[in-house]
């Protein structure tokens, strides 16, 4: 499993903005491993859901996070798409699990 320590370094050394950074250390301290819906991540940085996709689109170019849609059934009964992000390093522990 990374560590948040690893992507904290592995962010030092990319060219990301500081809401990035900021996204990407709830992801890393915050956040437990695995998927993680779009509005969490918001909520904790004080950002609303559309606010926050420009600082995730820099950490997928950054390869620091990776991200999943899935076509599921929202609050209001209505299929939607909803997006899922985890930290790059947290695939590898799932796949040896």
């Amino acid at each position: 499993m990374t560590t948040p320590t690893d992507v904290m370094t592995d962010a030092l050394g990319s060219s990301i903005s500081h809401l990035a950074f900021r996204v990407l250390h709830v992801l890393a301290l915050h956040m437990d491993a695995g998927w993680v819906d779009i509005p969490p991540i918001a909520k904790k940085c004080r950002m609303t859901p559309h606010q926050i996709r420009l600082p995730l689109t820099e950490l997928r170019d950054a390869h620091l996070i990776e991200h999943e849609r899935r076509y599921e059934t929202g609050a209001t009964g209505r299929k939607t798409w909803h997006t899922y992000v985890r930290l790059v390093g947290d695939s590898t522990t799932e796949a040896a699990a």
